[in-house]
């Protein structure tokens, strides 16, 4: 059976209160994780997301009304074009980006991933490439090619990594289910921000659909009943733990 392997990229991190990002969640302040995800497989290379604007590292002026919510912690050498450098692959290189959706720490290293070609679910391109309050245009159009999925998606036709239909965050939301040598992995993106989320089930504030988000959140439920293990999209615990193993 083909399998990948799977190897995560600190692409900066975040501070913000807690109640931002979870349900009445108080006024602590927590540091997230900003990361993409490396995969490779035998026919190729895929990076499941590609984190913060290269600019972020130095001027937090494009993110607007966020940048009072969010403190941003990016180095110069650390955005996703340095780190594939560091893990051997020419971020000018044709490799397939699915994006889990379009908000800006998610997207922003597109510009540094020139000959990329972008899997985004369609719903989700039509949004963000309308733009309005959550998504930044600048980001994404950049002339990528870009391959607009409807539902569910084999990138390589073996089973082996498959794009998932998450809706409920944004409108087009997915994950990505990744088949390693040990285990089937699921990549949630901001359909789980963190591991607690899966057994409290206390969501973030906002959605574009909190019904959808809900029924996403069971779907990863379910996955992990069955031996899949869940990787929330921003869990500094869960991520240091993969990147240090």
């Amino acid at each position: 059976m083909t399998v990948a392997t799977l190897v995560g990229l600190d692409c900066g991190w975040m501070r913000t209160q807690r109640r931002t990002l979870v349900t009445d969640g108080g006024t602590d302040e927590i540091s997230i994780p900003i990361p993409a995800w490396l995969i490779r497989h035998p026919e190729g290379v895929v990076l499941f997301d590609v984190g913060l604007h290269p600019d972020l590292a130095n001027d937090t002026a494009s993110l607007g009304p966020l940048a009072k919510r969010f403190e941003v912690d990016l180095d110069t050498d650390g955005t996703i074009g340095s780190r594939l450098e560091q893990q051997g692959v020419d971020p000018a290189g044709s490799f397939a980006v699915v994006l889990s959706h379009c908000h800006f720490d998610h997207v922003g290293g597109l510009i540094e991933l020139p000959n990329a070609r972008v899997l985004v679910q369609r719903d989700e391109w039509r949004a963000a490439r309308e733009g309005g309050p959550v998504y930044d245009t600048d980001l994404i159009d950049h002339g990528h090619d870009v391959v607009a999925l409807d539902g569910t998606h084999d990138v390589f036709g073996d089973g082996t990594v498959v794009c998932l239909p998450t809706p409920g965050h944004t409108c087009g939301h997915q994950s990505l289910r990744v088949w390693t040598a040990s285990r089937t992995v699921i990549l949630a993106g901001d359909a789980c921000y963190f591991d607690h989320t899966l057994d409290d089930e206390r969501l973030p504030p906002f959605a574009f659909d909190f019904d959808e988000q809900r029924r996403s959140l069971q779907m990863l439920q379910r996955a992990r009943a069955a031996g899949a293990t869940i990787v929330p999209g921003h869990d500094a615990s869960v991520f240091r733990t993969l990147t240090h193993n």
